[in-house]
């Protein structure tokens, strides 16, 4: 079967793409200290379902909408089950949050990303410079970089 020419030219735009010309900025964060009452009010509010966690200016976690929906679960909360509302309003975001977080800089290609994010089995990639988030980008960042150029 013969290359097309346009699906060749296509994957060569994506590949030269870097995460800074996809990435979202200001990213919505949250703290350490947040509750998770209030970040599912957010993620609510801003249709958001990754929240850096950011403390001193300084990335120290992720919480992602699979964190939250897992809380009820969660060994920090799963005593406080009886009154889950409750629980999450006294919960934090730092006693579920990610802490191993796996990034990439502005420069990074997309193609590296998308790769980094399916071997990684995650759906987005905070963008951090010198230690700070300055972005993020999600797998629907991406999807929607291929779909504009599927024509």
């Amino acid at each position: 079967m013969l290359a097309d020419p346009e699906e060749r030219r296509t994957g060569e735009e994506v590949e030269m793409k870097t995460v800074r010309e996809v990435m979202v900025s200001p990213v919505v964060t949250a703290t350490p200290r947040d509750t998770l009452a209030d970040l599912f009010t957010l993620s609510q509010r801003r249709q958001v379902r990754h929240f850096p966690v950011v403390e001193n200016e300084r990335l120290v976690g992720i919480v992602t909408d699979r964190n939250l929906r897992e809380a009820a679960t969660h060994p920090a909360v799963y005593n406080l089950l009886l009154d889950l509302l409750a629980s999450l309003d006294r919960a934090t975001v730092e006693q579920i949050m990610v802490r191993e977080v796996i990034t990439v800089t502005a420069n990074t290609s997309l193609r590296d990303a998308a790769k980094l994010m399916r071997e990684r089995r995650v759906g987005c990639l905070p963008v951090v410079e010198d230690g700070r988030l300055i972005g993020i980008v999600t797998a629907s960042d991406l999807l929607g970089v291929l779909a504009a150029h599927d024509g």
